[in-house]
């Protein structure tokens, strides 16, 4: 496989994870007010979705956290009262709904939502008791679905409750984590606004709409996101796609240079940028993008991974052993570990099955690296 087909395998990129995110620059970029308005793609001037204040606290969620709030009692004490009552309530069992999107009040009546549901209404509680609790994001690294063609960014939201002093830690604070899919243990974690964390908001119900093939709502919604948090490259990068999906490729090269505006190193933006002007038949001038993305390409381990997968469940063998040895050369992980024995297996090799398989006994069993050594997780 040439690195040309496979770059063209994967180059449009969208965002599909209910917590793709990643964080703000700290300046607001420039872009024509038409990008946002919806008349150049629509015919008519969209108007954005309704502002909201997702961690508005309803009288319900005061009543609940006032037991567990009092002065007399401490930060940690405050914490755990705050998080037993939330179990002992049943908010953890069979709760998670990827598509459901809430703001703190919503997902408190409802009982169930998606992480980032789950985490704005635990921030909202927490902050209620009287803790520091903030938003904060976790990149993950990204995955590929060779078939479709998508570059997947698996991001994770979170809460991070500082100034916690714990009996027996030294730590800074609490990780409290409601993803369904842990992120890999050496990725970064930075705080975020709260103005962000609803840009992020906005941007997953846009999400939905896309699916939904709704796109003037989905519009409506990232309009909403961006008037809230212009320093969002997500959202232009989902702008992006949405106009390359209703047909209007320069509008989308516009909104991926936004996006390469606030992260230069956006490779969502970049291969976005490259299939933008494939569209408009300006192949000479994506050349440029088309090989920073495949040189991303091919020093990605979760690359070579997703191709040695997608080989491996159409029985080529061969081809998979190559790919997954590419992505092991590159990074080594108990799950690149587990294929590759896998592969072995079918192709006979007893050998390199029992090396594989004991590696990726070695490398699941490593203690995972994190920002603090206190976290609960649930779902």
């Amino acid at each position: 496989m040439s690195l040309e087909r496979t770059f063209s395998a994967v180059v449009a990129l969208l965002l599909l994870s209910g917590c793709a995110m990643t964080p703000p620059a700290p300046f607001t970029p420039e872009y024509n007010p038409n990008l946002i308005d919806g008349t150049p793609a629509f015919g008519y001037t969209i108007k954005a979705a309704q502002a909201q204040n997702i961690l508005a606290a309803s009288p319900e969620m005061v009543a609940f956290v006032d037991p567990a709030n009092t002065l007399q009692k401490s930060e940690y004490s405050r914490f755990r009262g705050l998080m037993r009552r939330l179990v002992e309530n049943d908010f953890f069992v069979d709760q998670y709904d990827a598509s459901a999107t809430y703001g703190a009040a919503e997902t408190f009546a409802a009982r169930k939502g998606n992480c980032v549901s789950y985490t704005t209404l635990f921030v909202a509680l927490a902050r209620e008791a009287g803790l520091n609790a903030n938003f904060q994001l976790v990149r993950a690294k990204p995955t590929w679905n060779v078939e479709s063609g998508y570059l997947i960014k698996n991001n994770h939201i979170n809460v991070f409750v500082e100034d916690i002093a714990i009996p027996g830690y030294i730590v800074d604070g609490i990780t409290v984590d409601f993803n369904v899919v842990r992120p890999d243990d050496d990725v970064d974690a930075e705080i975020i606004t709260d103005a962000h964390a609803t840009s992020l908001y906005f941007g997953n119900l846009a999400i939905d709409e896309i699916h939904k093939k709704d796109y003037p709502r989905a519009f409506a919604f990232l309009k909403r996101g961006i008037l809230t948090e212009p320093a969002n490259p997500d959202l232009w990068d989902n702008l992006g796609a949405l106009y390359n999906i209703v047909g209007k490729p320069i509008l989308a090269e516009q909104a991926y240079r936004v996006a390469l505006q606030i992260d230069e190193s956006d490779q969502t933006a970049i291969a976005g940028i490259a299939r933008s002007l494939e569209h408009q038949g300006r192949v000479d001038a994506g050349q440029e993008y088309v090989a920073q993305a495949t040189k991303y390409q091919q020093s990605n381990p979760y690359y070579h991974y997703a191709v040695a997968y997608h080989a491996f469940n159409n029985q080529l063998f061969d081809e998979a052993l190559t790919a997954v040895s590419q992505a092991i050369e590159l990074k080594k992980k108990s799950k690149f570990y587990a294929l590759q024995a896998a592969v072995a297996k079918e192709l006979g090799d007893e050998g390199l099955q029992q090396k594989s398989t004991r590696l990726q006994r070695k490398y699941l069993n490593r203690k995972p690296r994190r920002s603090s050594p206190v976290s609960y997780n649930y779902f």
